[in-house]
């Protein structure tokens, strides 16, 4: 797919991805490049990832950062998907933003995958107000939503927190996304990261979900600094 050049992936950026409808996959699709092309890289969350997600041998999963350094150390090549705790026995939690800064200079030049959001595997979702979880050493942000919520209903069975948009609209149409990726923007992006590389990803562009996809690409167009189509599961992708 060719998601490093793409999204023109640099040693020492930190990534941080939100939204929904494919962000753990695009966090691994990545990690997959990054690690065919002999880049170091390290795979964390500052939300929560469900622990069924991840290849067992790959994660350390330990509250004293330098022990998670230690261990990486002993293998610097390996994907390693790293976390604080295992909440329940099933999420794995993640680390603050002083404990990433230590990790990343200790191990630099290294790229960060961090997930910054949950969103309970649903398509897409909306905002309570201390989400998302974006890192202050975050150099750029990717946002992910499911081509397959346009023209749906605006209820829970494509949307996490859907209790949480209030507004008159009951479907997800072409007003209401671009109210809503320009709601994100302004409300969850600015000031503090108004300046970073915003990307837009409309997963899912497959089968029947291919115009919606188009659709929605166009109008994230005009919002985001770039705005891609793409299917994670068919492997492809293209920009608008």
């Amino acid at each position: 797919m060719k998601l490093i050049k793409l999204f023109n992936i640099q040693n020492n950026d930190v990534i941080t991805i939100t939204g929904g409808g494919g962000k753990t996959s695009l966090m691994f699709a990545i990690g997959r490049e990054l690690s065919q092309a002999g880049i170091k890289h390290l795979l964390t969350t500052t939300a929560k990832i469900c622990i069924s997600d991840v290849v067992a041998d790959q994660c350390i999963i330990n509250e004293d950062i330098t022990a998670v350094l230690h261990q990486i150390e002993k293998e610097p090549e390996k994907e390693w998907i790293i976390g604080k705790d295992l909440l329940a026995g099933q999420k794995i939690s993640g680390f603050s933003n002083n404990e990433l800064l230590f990790l990343q200079e200790s191990l630099s030049p290294v790229v960060i995958l961090n997930e910054g959001d949950g969103s309970k595997r649903k398509p897409y979702k909306f905002y309570n107000e201390y989400e998302p979880i974006i890192p202050s050493l975050t150099t750029k942000i990717i946002h992910v939503i499911g081509a397959e919520v346009l023209f749906k209903k605006i209820d829970d069975e494509y949307f996490h927190r859907s209790e949480l948009y209030e507004d008159e609209e009951e479907v997800f149409d072409e007003l209401v996304l671009k109210k809503v990726l320009e709601a994100f923007i302004k409300n969850k992006l600015e000031p503090e990261y108004g300046k970073l590389p915003k990307i837009l990803f409309i997963n899912k562009a497959d089968q029947d979900n291919l115009e919606k996809a188009r659709i929605m690409g166009k109008i994230g167009k005009l919002i985001f600094d770039q705005s891609f189509i793409g299917s994670l599961k068919e492997g492809w992708l293209e920009e608008c």
